[in-house]
């Protein structure tokens, strides 16, 4: 299996992809190339066998192939086209950077027939931005640790094309419900109720365009639920370029596994939209007596879309978080200061015989 870099035209350094400029940097002379020269010219270069005084793709030829092996652990070791060193790599890596010279490394067989994206969306944000945003997600967290923010260690912040399916379909829906509003009075000599009991019908249509289902074992799915959404509609056709200097990762679990949670995330939408027209009429109860939802006309692209993953140490535990490469939307779970949760649970439960055992589960956890 080959792998692939890019090389600047004016010094032959790594080309890496820019969020800022959303075009291929030369971190050492600074040169620019939009990522679509890079492909009209790649195109001229293999029409040529790869001639010319000016830059070219490396990648392994059929004289002098790129070679690959698998260690026990079934992590294939590369060749590294910059320095020859060898770089691991585990079964969906896409692009990654090389541990000797740390040249960006694409392996373009990893993105090429069923495995090929639809769609990409670029890096719109660097690492300094997501480092930034993560601070912002921290302020104003009144139960965090003071000392979270200065004393914890970032072990590592990396950005990656997370492969994720996008689903469309119409949904057409219908729902019954049981419904009961009463009434109360009194009067100088009664008290009254009366209940009034409906049985209410429900139906509509709703459009989803590209709800996103990640499709990798290793990327928690409430994680990137909670980052959403990305702008699709500012997504690219997919080209490699993209990929140098971040990693990617290809699916390992197919549009077949991901279809049953895009299809509960799409339902679940429209019921929710249903059960609000309910709602707003002021029942004192309601119940789903019956329901039947169905998706149709249904579409599926694949694309890769960028998160920054960031892991620190606090304490001797290691915190994660996610970042949306887009948008700058965090999530993660965060340390909460004991000390700090019993005075708050003082201040609201005070007197009460459940703060006495709210502290206790504290910290015993």
């Amino acid at each position: 299996m080959s792998t692939k870099g890019y090389k600047c035209p004016c010094c032959g350094g790594n080309l890496v992809f820019s969020s800022d400029t959303q075009k291929l940097e030369c971190p050492s002379c600074g040169n620019k190339v939009s990522v679509n020269a890079i492909r009209q010219y790649a195109e001229i270069v293999e029409s040529t066998d790869g001639r010319g005084d000016t830059y070219e793709w490396e990648e392994g030829s059929s004289e002098n192939p790129i070679q690959w092996k698998v260690k026990e652990d079934g992590t294939k070791v590369y060749t590294c086209p910059s320095c020859g060193g060898e770089v691991e790599a585990d079964e969906t890596t896409v692009s990654t950077t090389c541990p000797y010279c740390d040249s960006p490394v694409i392996l373009p067989e990893q993105v090429s027939g069923e495995f090929k994206p639809d769609l990409i969306i670029p890096f719109m944000l660097d690492e300094g931005a997501a480092k930034e945003a993560y601070k912002k997600f921290c302020k104003g967290k009144k139960l965090l640790p003071k000392a979270f923010q200065f004393e914890n260690r970032i072990k590592e912040v990396k950005g990656v094309y997370v492969p994720f399916w996008l689903f469309s379909c119409q949904a057409e829906g219908t729902m019954v419900f049981d419904a009961q509003k009463t009434k109360k009075w009194k009067d100088s000599s009664y008290e009254y109720t009366r209940d009034d009991y409906y049985l209410l019908y429900r139906e509509g249509e709703m459009s989803f365009e590209h709800v996103p289902v990640d499709g990798s074992t290793e990327m928690d799915d409430a994680y990137m639920e909670s980052i959403e959404p990305f702008d699709i509609g500012k997504a690219e056709q997919f080209q490699e370029g993209y990929l140098s200097g971040f990693e990617a990762m290809k699916f390992d679990l197919s549009k077949e596994e991901c279809r049953g949670r895009a299809e509960e995330r799409i339902k679940k939408t429209l019921e929710d939209a249903l059960m609000k027209s309910v709602k707003r009429h002021q029942y004192t109860d309601v119940t789903v007596k019956s329901r039947s939802i169905s998706c149709t006309k249904g579409r599926i692209k694949y694309a890769l879309l960028p998160v920054w993953l960031l892991n620190l140490k606090y304490k001797d535990r290691i915190y994660h978080f996610a970042v949306n490469g887009q948008t700058g939307k965090v999530t993660g779970e965060l340390p909460v200061d004991k000390g700090m949760f019993c005075k708050y649970a003082l201040s609201v439960f005070a007197g009460s015989s459940l703060l006495i055992y709210i502290i206790m589960i504290l910290f015993l956890l």
